[in-house]
């Protein structure tokens, strides 16, 4: 089959690789579309947790054409399907507490183990999720991330009155703002500095958008004088961070969302964390929160179609891959079979 590989530390190789079979509790899928990620950047960038070489691609949708002989449930061949590429081990102390995504014995698909950038991957039956038709191949790409904002609002639940700021209205954040939009909070602002992605903001729910600049302090402090009860990094960016809790209230709490690299560090004054009574709060991929954005996708509480600027063909991942990874893009799919 063909395949992206990553075969080292900023390396791409578009190549024929060997077609998966399944293991004994494994299902192999025909991957219908999958989305680049920016953990997939950091993956890249030898800035995260994999080893190289390492197909990629962990936000998929597709077809089961392979069952092994001991997968169980009810998975049979043709099944559309999206899979959970987080691997639990099952037994440590973390999974039989409820924290099955700080797993000891972690595994992730596309992240430790070969995943779907790539016309067919081999993962546990147990990670897979049957599809409503309602759902396109579009938005079967979608569960994955939208779990990730399921379980980032599980860590940090919402207040009716509660007024937010995002930061960054990438695709992660876009998502964000929808469901906050369907959560609760009375008030959305977003900071961004591209003015597409705030125009589409708007468009998804956001009740004020503020260009990221050298204005941005002012028209923040005009809208909220005193911070916002929610603030939330949606970038990644270190300085982005440090700079975020300027904007947050007295009891205000400020939400982890964008991925750094490993080795970032940023500057609290744990005066001012002690004085304003301030509630910091990360949120690490998801913990069984498929079902829920499954729900949403299906029912169209979350829009994603608009979400997508670029789909390609594998034979066009580098291209699109290192145009995402500059910003050029909002979510960009890979359609394996062109």
């Amino acid at each position: 089959m063909k395949a992206v590989v990553f075969t080292g530390p900023e390396q791409i190789s578009i190549t024929r690789v060997p077609d998966p079979t399944p293991a004994p509790d494994e299902v192999v899928i025909r991957v219908a579309q999958a989305g680049i990620c920016g953990t997939d950047v950091h993956i890249y960038r030898n800035e995260y947790l994999s080893d190289f070489p390492l197909i990629p691609g962990h936000e998929f949708g597709g077809t089961v054409v392979a069952v092994g002989r001991e997968a169980g449930g009810d998975l049979a061949v043709g099944d559309r399907v999206a899979a959970d590429p987080n691997l639990y081990c099952m037994h440590c102390d973390f999974c039989r507490n409820e924290q099955a995504n700080h797993c000891r014995n972690w595994q992730g698909v596309g992240v430790t183990r070969d995943g779907a950038f790539a016309e067919y991957v081999a993962v546990p039956a147990r990670a897979c999720y049957r599809l409503p038709e309602s759902i396109s191949d579009t938005a079967a790409a979608f569960v994955e991330p939208l779990a990730c904002v399921v379980h980032a609002l599980k860590r940090l639940p919402v207040s009716p009155a509660d007024r937010v700021l995002i930061i960054g209205a990438g695709p992660m954040g876009l998502l964000l703002v929808q469901a906050l939009r369907h959560s609760g909070a009375s008030d959305i602002t977003v900071l961004e500095k591209q003015s597409a992605r705030l125009q589409l903001a708007g468009e998804m729910g956001a009740d004020a958008l503020i260009p990221a600049g050298e204005a941005q302090t002012e028209a923040l402090r005009a809208r909220a004088p005193y911070g916002y009860d929610v603030v939330i990094d949606a970038t990644g960016v270190p300085a982005v961070i440090e700079n975020a809790f300027a904007y947050l209230r007295p009891r205000g709490r400020f939400l982890q969302f964008g991925v750094t690299p490993r080795n970032a560090r940023i500057q609290i004054s744990p005066y001012d964390l002690f004085h304003n009574d301030w509630t910091i709060i990360g949120s690490f991929a998801l913990c069984y929160t498929f079902l829920p954005a499954i729900d949403w996708l299906a029912h169209g509480v979350i829009r994603v179609e608009r979400l997508v600027s670029d789909v390609a063909p594998l034979e066009d991942f580098a291209d699109v891959f290192h145009r995402f990874a500059a910003g050029e893009t909002l979510k960009a799919h890979i359609r394996p079979a062109g």
